[in-house]
C-alpha cells in the first residue's frame, strides 16, 4: 500500500468498513475515486447501487470506483468503459474514444483524465496516457 495520508487513510477503512471491498489506492477530490481489488465491484456497488449510494451519502461526497487490474489495457476498459480502442508500448497508452464519450472521459477543465492518469501511474507501468 502507498503513503497515505490521515485524512486518506480514514476514508479508505470507512469505505471498506460500508462496502465490505478492498481498497487498493485512493484519490480525494471533489469526488472520491477508490481503486478496488479484482472481483469486488458488484459488492462494493451493491443491489441497485444501494451500498454505493450510502457510502456516497456517509462520507458526503460522490464516488467513483474502478477494479485494479494486472493487465495495463483491461485497466483502461475498467476505467474507461467506453474506449473504442487501445494502443500500448512499454510506458505509454493511447485510447480511442467516440468524439461523445471523450467529454465525460476528460472531464471539466480535464479534471477527470488527470485522475485517470494518475490511478494509471501509480498502480501500472502506464505513465502517459493520450486520449484520441
Amino acid at each position: 500500500m502507498r503513503d497515505f495520508d490521515q485524512d486518506t487513510i480514514k476514508m479508505i477503512n470507512t469505505f471498506e468498513n460500508i462496502t465490505g471491498s478492498e481498497v487498493r489506492d485512493c484519490i480525494c477530490s471533489e469526488k472520491i475515486y477508490f481503486l478496488l481489488s479484482p472481483g469486488k465491484i458488484a459488492l462494493t456497488i451493491g443491489k441497485g447501487g444501494q451500498t454505493i449510494k450510502t457510502a456516497e451519502r456517509l462520507i458526503k461526497k460522490a464516488i467513483k470506483v474502478f477494479e485494479w487490474s494486472e493487465d495495463a489495457e483491461q485497466l483502461i476498459r475498467n476505467m474507461m468503459p467506453k474506449v473504442q480502442k487501445i494502443e500500448l508500448n512499454a510506458t505509454s497508452a493511447v485510447v480511442t474514444l467516440e468524439s461523445k464519450d471523450k467529454g465525460s472521459v476528460i472531464g471539466k477543465e480535464g479534471s477527470n483524465i488527470k485522475i485517470l492518469r494518475e490511478l494509471l501511474s501509480r498502480n501500472s507501468n502506464i505513465k502517459e496516457l493520450k486520449i484520441l
